[in-house]
């Protein structure tokens, strides 16, 4: 059995950074976005395979176990959301066509932006990723315990499941038959 995870967390500083450069980058490309939208394709939803019944029932064992985890420290649990869903599965999606674990693929826009595209705008952000040969709910719930089980200083997986910021979750598993593996991503997010 293979396992493999990482994760990323984005702070409201970063964050307006992040916001001031879109603006900028809107205003100087504005005639080529107009252009882009007139000739733009379906949207990347359109095209991501529907999530099975079982890849379903994973994700939300998954989320209990987070809440469990974060009530095991006195927090308040996080609820599903279908934005940030959305988001984690365009990328399991995607690291499954690539047959690569990252937070940021060729072409793809960094972990918060893509929440972003989902619909979710965040004050906060995080993401944890993983991926396991044991394709099964065993598996994802090993890769989940393992990351609430990480000590410091290597412990980013720990910090976004019990951040008190959070208030939402979005869990995907993708059976990755391809290349034989499933993968987990779980964005985290405060709305705006």
């Amino acid at each position: 059995m293979a396992i493999f995870f990482s994760s990323r967390t984005q702070n409201p500083t970063t964050h307006r950074v992040h916001r001031l450069r879109a603006a900028l980058m809107v205003l100087v490309l504005c005639a080529g976005i107009c252009v882009g939208l007139i000739g733009a394709a379906a949207p990347a939803a359109a095209t991501l395979p529907p999530r099975t019944a079982y890849e379903n029932d994973i994700a939300w064992a998954v989320k209990r176990l987070v809440n469990a985890e974060r009530a095991l420290h006195g927090l308040r649990p996080v609820y599903m959301d279908n934005s940030l869903r959305l988001s984690a599965r365009r990328h399991n999606v995607q690291m499954a066509n690539f047959d690569q674990m990252s937070h940021q693929l060729p072409g793809e826009p960094w972990f918060g932006r893509r929440e972003q595209l989902a619909g979710y705008w965040w004050n906060w952000a995080g993401e944890n990723i993983g991926w396991n040969s044991d394709i099964g709910v065993a598996g994802a719930l090993l890769l989940q315990r393992l990351m609430y089980n990480e000590q410091p200083p290597n412990d980013g997986h720990r910090l976004n499941i019990l951040n008190s910021h959070y208030h939402n979750i979005g869990v995907d598993i993708f059976f990755d038959h391809v290349n034989h593996k499933m993968w987990l991503t779980t964005d985290f997010g405060h709305r705006s």
